[in-house]
């Protein structure tokens, strides 16, 4: 049940640590449930940062009763715990209505295994939540508006806000939008009084606001300063790609399939067709079909998702939503069989040949099917004959309930097939085999945590490029890493994280300094490599792949850890049955140790200005914060320095690999044989070979080589005085580059730095692509028949590119790079236009960089330099010299840090503490003010002399909030002994009225 990507390295590892936290507090109350935890990257709020994912879920914490060899049975049982506890949900809001129970029952089945569950399911398990609390929420605000108890909907409000943030935010619009339709529709209702419901709906809201103030509070306080806080309104778009709706149709009852802006319906064939009944009786269920309508005007608007997904990304995951209108419309299908008119059928039927012919025209017609799907469909068309043969043949009430359940429950495992059947779906395919969560993650650092965790002091821990690589993906968010959750149960303090809310403090540090490695989910992961960067961190010891090829490529300063025979000392992988090399480490693990890194706490005697660090390269405002604390006010800046920088630029020149050009006779035979670009090409075309017919259209074969020698010329021209642009020959493929140093000497012992301005992308149109698929046929000599045009067409229409690359960068022994996203990825869009990359630290020189990059027709840039920065026994000197300010008998507890500092004259207190609020200072026993350094850190100004230094950590909104939740949860009691005596006592028994004013056409007999 546990995915690949975000179950391993998110879900799994944080169900872990819930599991560890509640087990803490059960065997000591005192002292606290959530803490700051330095184990979560470089110190973060547990309460704040794990309440998008464990906090509020209450199912997640039946977790203990698993013990810890079973977590990975606990992680399904909840997932299927989640599943079932929405069709209760379900049925609670379905009990407001005169349905039958048959027909019930079909709805909570129907709602409870749609597409979105499914699909949710096996990826984010808490995604199930909404689906829970959407019914709640609903049946809530329609007690409030038939003047029934509010209780309901308080207890609603309470825990879709104490649940997840985000999808309080989603389910708050759609109840604003339930409750507008529902005004509506109870508006002659007797038992419905606008403005004493509008009182009421605002002081449920209130009161269940502020009944989950205790976590709401602190994480929206969080959240508003993140790292996810950004500009790119629905990524930049004002419709969707025209491949989105031409998908639309077909998303509408197949599961399994990607997920295309987050769009997934997925329903049953009887809720398709409970949407034709209420569409052609329009007028009898009106307010169901404007819901209808709602959804379809927002899954094609890309604003709307956006609007719905916190103003970001054009995500349509609020579709989610609408699976409550499809489910009460399959009770109203259920509960109409015998009602059903040969009109009825005949739209059944029009409606699937029209569903049907749609999707063919729309897959460029062609009914070009998977198995699967092929499968969905002929459901549909079984169900269409069950109800025309239950109409024509005038079947007995019984006998259709028995054939449309039968069909309907065939339709149910057929959906469940395609998402969990690695046959069906490539989802089921990225599931990984039971076990190996916990095995992998017992065994993440083979044993070499253990080792380090017996070591002294505070200090915290990174990776090597590539010793965590997940071979099944593209790792685009951490081009050498998979970026992972699993260390935060190393019992070590790893830098990197994968968590959705990260301190907005420790994005800016890491973007102020150009870390290539930035993402919204991971905005320091392992620094990009960078030496000043870990030091910087406190990272003393980095885990590398042992018994490899070739050594690791490390920041400068790191040193294997021997044994007492002084070889290298190697924690060898676990023995294992049915391993997974592309996932785990089967190599071992070597430990490298540095003597740069710099304690939690230490002083700086000199400042750095706002304007003097923004006026440096990211390169230097790097090195910058090893000399001095840079501050973000002129006030603090109370010891300027004089910085001046080591690093060097190098001159370098520009040249295209043009073994790989298609320029010439020579180069076009070795295209057509196959071996362009290959060592012996040259030897191969001058011994007898294949025919390649190079007479064969030959003036349109010249003036394609031709074209390609011109745009060489003018690609040299352009860069002759450094490199400006990165473009593509005829056929859309890109070249290769080199950058050559002039003096490679210049990059011995120095890091080397590739820092790329004013970045920009010439995406490829439809008529490029055509283009090119036109020169390739005329270089290969193949015919590009008409056909083969009709074909290409509809690739290019139906498998767009979205303005994503892949920007490659290779030094001597090291390669890095970076990913465009494209803007149709929901998580971590956002336009590049600079970066920095790291080639890494090298004793020996290196003359030439290689570059490249596909997808993309060209790219551009404003300048593109090369920067060596040096590290020597100097750095060496500097750093310890550093270090010995650090506090001297350095307590560090969950949210204390405390110790002794001495200073001959005034200084400033310069932490790796990412900045809080939550941090307050004593010096002395007496309070301190607080401000940020380095851009991303806890600081403090600093007196002369010996001081007693105290950080304490408190979540920053938790007083407040756990004041208003105590205070409403008291109201509310009141309310509910209030209510309770009322109607004891004084409320005279009234008859129950019914509060289906909405979904007309239903049987109004007694339930059955």
């Amino acid at each position: 049940m546990i995915w690949e990507l975000d179950g391993l390295a998110q879900h799994y590892p944080i169900l872990v640590q819930l599991r560890h936290m509640i087990a803490t507090f059960i065997h000591n109350p005192s002292g606290g449930f959530t803490h700051w935890a330095w184990n979560i990257s470089l110190g973060s709020d547990q309460l704040t940062n794990f309440s998008y994912y464990v906090i509020g879920d209450v199912f997640n914490y039946l977790i203990i009763l698993f013990p810890k060899s079973q977590i990975e049975t606990g992680f399904a049982f909840l997932v299927f715990l989640r599943m079932y506890a929405s069709g209760l949900a379900f049925l609670l809001y379905a009990s407001s209505y005169k349905f039958k129970k048959f027909s019930k029952v079909i709805g909570a089945l129907a709602y409870t295994f749609n597409g979105y569950a499914l699909a949710t399911g096996l990826h984010h398990p808490f995604f199930i939540l909404p689906l829970i609390f959407f019914p709640l929420l609903c049946y809530g605000i329609d007690r409030v508006l038939t003047n029934k108890s509010w209780l309901p909907l308080i207890f609603a409000v309470f825990i879709v806000l104490l649940g997840n943030f985000y999808f309080a935010w989603i389910l708050g619009i759609g109840a604003i939008f339930y409750t507008v339709i529902r005004t509506f529709s109870l508006w002659k209702h007797p038992d419905f009084h606008l403005f004493k419901s509008i009182g009421k709906l605002i002081v449920s809201v209130v009161l269940g606001l502020g009944m989950s103030a205790i976590v709401f509070i602190p994480t929206i306080m969080l959240a508003t300063g993140s790292t996810r806080i950004t500009n790119n309104f629905a990524n930049g778009m004002t419709l969707f790609p025209p491949e989105y709706y031409l998908n639309i149709a077909d998303s509408i009852l197949p599961t399994g399939r990607a997920m295309n802006f987050w769009l997934v319906i997925g329903i049953s064939a009887v809720s398709f067709l409970g949407i034709i009944y209420v569409l052609r009786h329009f007028k009898k269920y009106l307010w169901p079909n404007v819901g209808l309508i709602v959804i379809l005007i927002g899954i094609l608007l890309p604003a709307f998702g956006a609007v719905m997904n916190a103003l970001s990304t054009p995500s349509n995951r609020w579709v989610l939503l609408g699976n409550l209108i499809f489910g009460m419309i399959t009770v109203v299908f259920i509960d109409n069989l015998d009602n059903f008119t040969r009109k009825d059928v005949a739209w059944f039927v029009a409606a699937a040949v029209l569903l049907l012919t749609i999707i063919w025209a729309t897959n460029g017609f062609l009914l070009n099917l998977k198995p699967h799907d092929a499968v969905t469909y002929g459901i549909l068309l079984l169900t269409v004959i069950v109800v025309l043969s239950a109409v024509f043949f005038n079947w007995r009430s019984s006998t259709k309930k028995i054939a449309i359940l039968s069909v309907f429950m065939l339709n149910i495992a057929s959906n469940i097939i395609g998402i969990y059947s690695p046959n069906a779906s490539n989802l089921a395919i990225q599931q990984l085999n039971r076990g190996l969560a916990t095995r992998f993650s017992n065994d993440y650092f083979n044993g070499a945590n253990q080792y380090l965790a017996k070591q002294p002091g505070f200090f915290r821990t990174s990776k090597a490029p590539r010793y965590h690589y997940n071979q099944h993906l593209q790792n685009l968010a951490n081009y050498t890493n998979t970026n992972t959750d699993l260390s935060m149960n190393s019992g070590l303090n790893d830098e990197s994280v994968y968590l959705t809310l990260q301190n907005g403090y420790l994005g800016k540090f890491s973007q102020a300094v150009g870390n290539s490695q930035f993402s919204m989910n991971t905005p320091i992961a392992q620094g990009d490599y960078r030496t000043a960067f870990n030091d910087l961190l406190g990272v003393k010891y980095i885990f590398a792949k042992a018994n490899t090829d070739k050594a690791p490529v490390l920041p400068y300063g790191y040193k294997p850890i021997r044994d007492k025979n002084g070889k290298i000392k190697t924690f060898q992988a676990a023995p294992r049955v049915n391993a997974v090399p592309a996932i785990e480490n089967m190599d071992g693990t070597n430990i490298y140790k540095t003597n740069n890194a710099l304690p939690l706490v230490y002083l700086q005697s000199k400042t750095v200005s706002p304007n003097t660090f923004n006026r440096l390269s990211p390169v230097d405002r790097e090195r910058v914060m090893t000399q001095g604390a840079v501050v973000n006010k002129n006030s603090d800046n109370t010891h300027p320095l004089t910085y001046h920088s080591p690093s060097r630029q190098l001159k370098y020149s520009v040249q295209v690999d043009e073994t790989k050009v298609i320029d010439s006779g020579d180069q076009l035979t070795k295209y057509r044989l196959g071996i362009l670009g290959d060592a012996d090409a040259d030897k191969v075309i001058k011994q007898p070979h294949a025919q390649v017919s190079l007479g064969a259209n030959l003036q349109k074969t010249k003036d394609l080589l031709a074209t390609n020698r011109m745009i060489l010329e003018n690609n040299d021209y352009t860069n002759q005085n450094g490199l400006k642009e990165m473009t593509s020959d005829v056929t859309g493929k890109p070249f290769d580059y080199y950058l050559t140093i002039n003096k490679p000497k210049q990059t011995k012992n120095a890091e080397l730095f590739l820092v790329l301005s004013g970045i920009k992308q010439t995406d490829s149109s439809i008529a490029d692509h055509n283009k090119w698929y036109e020169n390739q046929y005329l270089l290969q000599n193949k015919l590009y028949s008409r056909l083969s045009k009709l074909n290409a067409a509809r690739h290019d229409l139906l498998k767009p590119t979205f303005g994503g690359y892949l920007f490659d960068a290779r030094a001597k022994g090291f390669h890095n790079g970076y990913a465009q996203y494209d803007k149709d990825n929901l998580s971590n869009y956002r336009q590049i236009n600079n970066m920095v990359l790291n080639l890494g630290y090298n004793t020996s020189s290196r003359k030439t960089i290689k570059l490249n990059f596909n997808l993309v027709k060209n790219i551009k840039f404003k300048s593109v330099k090369l920067i060596a920065m040096p590290y020597d026994k100097s750095y060496d000197t500097q750093m310890g010299k550093l270090k010995r300010t650090g506090l001297r008998n350095l307590s560090v507890h969950q949210n204390d840090v405390i110790g002794t500092a001495t200073t001959k004259r005034a200084a400033t207190l310069v932490t790796s503490i990412p900045y809080s609020t939550g941090w307050k200072l004593t010096v002395d026993g007496q309070k301190a003010k607080t401000f940020v350094v380095n851009k991303g850190f806890v600081g403090a100004s600093l007196p002369a002399g010996t001081h007693k230094i105290h950080f304490k950590y408190t979540t920053p909104g938790l007083i407040l909030g756990s004041r208003l939740s105590c205070g409403r949860a008291v109201i509310v009691i009141l309310l509910m002994i209030f209510a309770g005596f009322y109607k004891l006592f004084y409320r005279e028994k009234k008859v129950p009225r019914h509060t289906a004013s909405h979904l007309k056409g239903h049987s109004n007999d007694s339930e059955k």
